[in-house]
């Protein structure tokens, strides 16, 4: 994925300058692993496994074993399983409703039945990719932060040498799937709560990286409500207070955050950071893993050093764009001028 960075030059240097006893105990993912792969009932009776596990782990207090975090990392959430959760579920999913009606409390089953919409996990290979990229740039390791973790695939993917340089906090909504988290990597410091809730440091982080929630919902927070933003573009202005000045920001999002024609957000990063790289996935990207087909960007902004001159390319505009079938859309003044950077054909 050479749009991610081509390795011409340092871009950016983590802040961490040796190596911490950081990764002992945090599980890592591999092709064993077959994370997201298999079909909807197969992901339920893995997420009821991964549950049900946990409530074992829970009820004795203790850590969790090799074998149990194997179980536990394939939990995939509820995204694309509204069916389970339907008060008159269809009849092919009539004892998987009764059956997490039973295993759940109240509360987490009304928690489980509002992220269907939006409780999708990521690909290993585009996690994989992301890695790369900031790589390519030049981060090598430091103090990462992880504002929507889901089940922690970010740090479980991580490549060897930057998780053993890298404290990393994670945030995450969802109280059983932070639960889960917490056992599968008890050296990182996975916070179950609403981000913009979360007690952070500004400018305390090298490098955020996440795929943040898409809606159209605004979180409340007086920092940022003037700007009404949603909550996939809330995440990119918040995240922007936590790095350091030269810090990455990694983000996947709905391509809204690039091609809305409101460009209040795009201005207000721009003010203080460059972007570095976007790249558009194609609509299929996230179907096999979440089940659920939308456009999503890789976008990769750092954070200006005290002074620092604007540089990079121009982002800030959405244009009129016009495909080969002559249908007309908005679409980001970056991927106009670099198309190559849009892997499939808008439409």
């Amino acid at each position: 994925m050479g749009g991610l960075g081509d390795g011409s030059g340092t871009v950016y240097l983590g802040s961490a300058g040796r190596t911490i006893e950081f990764g002992i105990g945090n599980y890592r993912i591999t092709e064993t692993d077959k994370i997201g792969l298999g079909g909807m009932k197969q992901k339920f009776r893995q997420n009821i496994a991964a549950i049900e596990t946990l409530r074992r782990i829970e009820e004795r207090n203790r850590a969790a074993t090799p074998a149990e975090q194997a179980v536990l990392v394939k939990y995939v959430g509820w995204g694309g399983m509204p069916q389970v959760f339907a008060e008159v579920p269809p009849k092919d999913w009539r004892e998987e409703h009764e059956q997490i009606a039973q295993l759940l409390t109240k509360e987490e089953f009304a928690a489980a039945r509002a992220s269907t919409l939006n409780a999708h996990y990521t690909a290993p290979e585009v996690i994989q990719a992301m890695y790369a990229a900031v790589e390519r740039l030049g981060f090598q390791g430091g103090r990462i932060l992880e504002p929507s973790c889901g089940l922690g695939h970010f740090v479980g993917l991580m490549p060897e040498t930057m998780h053993a340089h890298s404290p990393v906090t994670g945030i995450e909504l969802d109280s059983i799937t932070a639960r889960l988290a917490q056992k599968l990597y008890p050296n990182a410091d996975i916070r179950q709560g609403a981000y913009e809730e979360a007690q952070l440091t500004d400018g305390a982080y090298d490098l955020a990286i996440s795929n943040v929630p898409f809606g159209d919902y605004q979180p409340y927070d007086k920092r940022f409500n003037t700007l009404k933003l949603p909550i996939h573009d809330y995440f990119f202005a918040a995240s922007m207070e936590r790095v350091r000045p030269g810090g990455l920001i990694a983000f996947i999002t709905t391509k809204g955050t690039l091609d809305k024609r409101a460009g209040h957000l795009r201005r207000h990063l721009a003010r203080q950071a460059d972007l570095v790289t976007a790249i558009r996935l194609p609509n299929t990207a996230f179907k096999g893993n979440a089940n659920t087909e939308v456009t999503t960007d890789i976008v990769i902004l750092q954070k200006r050093m005290p002074g620092k001159a604007p540089a990079g390319p121009e982002w800030e505009k959405s244009v009129t764009f016009k495909n080969d079938k002559g249908e007309e859309m908005l679409l980001n003044e970056y991927f106009v001028a670099r198309p190559e950077q849009m892997l499939g054909r808008m439409a």
